[in-house]
């Protein structure tokens, strides 16, 4: 599930010190964010799986679900998504889109011979989000220029020479002369501020994975209780090339106010490591229905991440500038406790219906530093983000004794954000379908149609509004196909 609002990335042009880095609320939100999950059955019915799940896939959604499997199980999955975006961005509409195929599960049921009640055990590795996406852009800005917001208008003075020396050899736009501070009474200010034709493309990608072990077990004759331990790797890449340049001669003087094009390079890569724990309970009355809870403790993430920033000018009297910072820092991050209930219906014997509620309290998200900084960020996100309450719903047909269930469901995602509109909410329509391919193998296929709308902030300028910004429309595809063998 991608983010609701697209990262405001300030340039280390504006850190005084190279080693300091600013992490925001949306990197919290990102990394607490799950995806559409494991299993394409649960796809195919809305990912309302809570309450009646009993396969591998319980690993994930409710490991209380793993002692109604009384045979031996391998299950492969992969998943296939396609993201499209639609960007507005004064006035002007760009398309960009991306696909990427990865392994969505793959992993092993265990069943252990009991006189009464059940006991099972699982492990393997599921994909639970993946944070593809791509956004480009183009316009022509009369009232600002990033060269602004990476070089505000800056009082010197007050600086120490060791101070002065560190800013201005980490700032970008002064290094490759798009920012002076010749005759200015000790200010830095922008050569370049407005009337500019501004061209971005973001692409992102990246995902997290679970490795999971944990069982199930009886506790009584109609309830079981599960547990899943889930070790968590995975990796995030940002990479944004945003140009700037003078599409109507504006900058016709003497250097260095003959400003021709500024190409501005951002990129992240980050490694994630975590872990965290589901506990889950099931409640069942066989053929009739099954009723699910579970509660997700906090992620507890470690994110390594290097940072790149690379500038380039073009002058109109042919001069070239270059220059690039690149540094790495770490941080920790600790997403809300997750709490789930879940239940499905047997209305006849060829109908099921089931439906979740998923809450999380999305102000619960924090920094884990001592940090000043980060602990001002953990502010931001206690004044800007609310408590949501996911619902997920679907339903499945069998079809007489063809070996062949149809499935239909419908996933509404708040978004986190206090005040979005409701077109900022995420809203995926699934089907799918179930092939019994013989008496022990069996093909499940998924599909989702995803769509919300959501902005993005190029940079950012104190007391301008939306200086630089694009209003997003984003679809995404999603398939799933998943094959398991039960003996």
């Amino acid at each position: 599930m991608k983010t609701t609002r697209a990262l405001i990335l300030l340039s280390l042009g504006l850190l005084i010190s190279q080693n300091s880095f600013g992490q925001f609320a949306e990197d919290a939100l990102r990394f607490s964010q799950f995806g559409l999950g494991v299993g394409a059955r649960n796809l195919g019915m809305g990912n309302a799986a809570v309450g009646n799940v009993s396969d591998y896939s319980s690993l994930f959604w409710n490991p209380a679900g793993l002692a109604l499997q009384r045979n031996y199980e391998l299950s492969l999955g992969l998943t296939q998504q396609g993201f499209v975006n639609d960007a507005t961005f004064l006035g002007s509409t760009t398309n960009a889109s991306k696909n990427a195929t990865n392994l969505n599960n793959i992993g092993f049921v265990y069943p252990v011979a009991t006189s009464r009640g059940s006991l099972t055990f699982a492990f393997g590795y599921g994909r639970t989000s993946d944070y593809s996406g791509m956004a480009s852009f183009e316009g022509f800005n009369s009232g600002s220029s990033i060269v602004k917001s990476l070089a505000p208008f800056t009082n010197l003075n007050g600086f120490s020479s060791n101070e002065r020396a560190s800013f201005l050899d980490n700032n970008i736009p002064f290094q490759i002369f798009l920012a002076d501070t010749a005759n200015s009474g000790g200010y830095l200010y922008p050569v370049v501020t407005d009337s500019v034709q501004q061209t971005g493309t973001v692409t992102e990608g990246g995902g997290v994975n679970h490795w999971s072990l944990g069982g199930a077990m009886d506790i009584a004759p109609d309830l079981s209780v599960g547990v899943s331990l889930n070790f968590v790797s995975g990796s995030y890449s940002y990479d944004r090339v945003y140009v700037e340049r003078d599409s109507r001669n504006v900058y016709h003087y003497a250097p260095p106010f003959d400003f021709d094009k500024f190409t501005f390079q951002s990129s992240i890569a980050s490694d994630i490591s975590g872990f965290n724990a589901l506990v889950g309970l099931m409640y069942r009355k066989q053929g009739r229905y099954k009723i699910g809870v579970t509660v997700r403790t906090p992620t507890k993430y470690e994110i390594n991440e290097t940072f790149t920033d690379i500038g380039k000018s073009w002058f109109k009297n042919g001069d070239y500038f270059e220059h690039q910072l690149e540094n790495r820092t770490t941080y920790r991050i600790e997403t809300p406790i997750v709490l789930s209930a879940g239940a499905s219906v047997q209305l006849l014997d060829f109908i099921t219906l089931a439906g979740d509620a998923e809450y999380t309290d999305w102000t619960q998200m924090k920094f884990d530093s001592n940090n000043a900084d980060l602990v001002d960020e953990n502010r931001v996100i206690a004044k800007i983000f609310r408590a949501t309450t996911n619902l997920r719903g679907g339903a499945e047909v069998t079809l007489f004794d063809l070996g062949v269930k149809l499935r239909g469901g419908i996933v509404w995602n708040p978004s986190p954000y206090k005040g979005d509109p409701a077109d900022y909410d995420q809203l995926y329509y699934t089907a799918g379908i179930g092939v019994q391919l013989d008496n022990q193998v069996t093909l499940n296929v998924g599909y989702a149609l995803g769509t919300w709308k959501t902005f993005r902030d190029n940079y950012y300028i104190p007391n301008v509004n939306e200086a630089s910004t694009t209003k997003e429309k984003i679809q995404t595809n999603t398939i799933n196909a998943t094959l398991s063998l039960q003996f």
